[in-house]
């Protein structure tokens, strides 16, 4: 097994977003995933299911820039949340976020933003349609196999390479016929890429609440049946 730290990636996903009204500065526009891991919920332990808040900031702030800061506030005020560099889409033009998965629901998202602000942040006034949306991290995984990667800071999470770039639509039908099975139990996957040394591999993420090496060679194995043979989507098609 390989031990890969600190490595600069993305995951890309559509969710379902709302506006939020409440608890943040005035005039500001911050986004909340409305459902988390839709159809997992209630099978999911409630400490593994945290807030997610995307903060539309006026510039494109570096990821280390919002990893310094979010340290720096959680050190200081003793809070638990992750905030990373992200992006909403809409019409093909990117926004700028910082999204912020909080666990502490009494630590309100206002305060959140005060700090950023502290720290040479600023908020956008800009109000916008949603549609899709990717954040840009650090991973720390573990290999397991050829081509499959546990993170190891998310005991639910993994990661395997696909052969070259895939078009979301295709992945986002290829991923409604392999619901269908049974078999492969319920499990939420999104798009993704890692940036290792000179190398860009392109992944699926997926998250499986009994994740294990063979549960997902076997999710992989579908994927990549249906990628390299896409005609066979239009038989029995759902």
């Amino acid at each position: 097994m390989r031990s890969l730290d600190r490595i600069y990636g993305c995951i890309y996903k559509k969710e379902f977003l709302t506006t939020v009204e409440k608890n943040i500065l005035p005039g500001s526009f911050v986004l909340k995933i409305w459902k988390p891991f839709h159809g997992l919920q209630d099978k999911m332990p409630m400490r593994n299911i945290p807030d997610f808040y995307f903060m539309v900031m006026k510039d494109d702030y570096p990821l280390d820039d919002i990893i310094v800061a979010s340290d720096r506030i959680k050190l200081k005020y003793d809070q638990i949340f992750d905030a990373v560099k992200g992006n909403i889409y809409v019409a093909g033009e990117a926004h700028p976020v910082i999204r912020i998965k909080l666990f502490d629901k009494s630590f309100l998202i206002k305060d959140i933003q005060n700090l950023f602000i502290e720290y040479g942040f600023e908020m956008s006034t800009n109000r916008f349609l949603i549609k899709e949306r990717g954040v840009i991290k650090y991973f720390s995984l573990e290999e397991v196999g050829k081509g499959v990667y546990f993170d190891k800071k998310t005991p639910e999470l993994a990661y395997f390479r696909l052969p070259s770039q895939v078009e979301w639509d295709l992945f986002e039908e290829i991923t409604k016929r392999i619901k269908v099975n049974v078999a492969l139990g319920d499990f939420d996957t999104a798009l993704g890429a890692f940036h290792i040394g000179e190398n860009t591999e392109y992944i699926i993420r997926v998250l499986k609440l009994q994740r294990n090496l063979d549960s997902i060679d076997l999710l992989k194995q579908d994927y990549l049946t249906y990628l390299n043979k896409p005609e066979l989507l239009n038989l029995n098609a759902v």
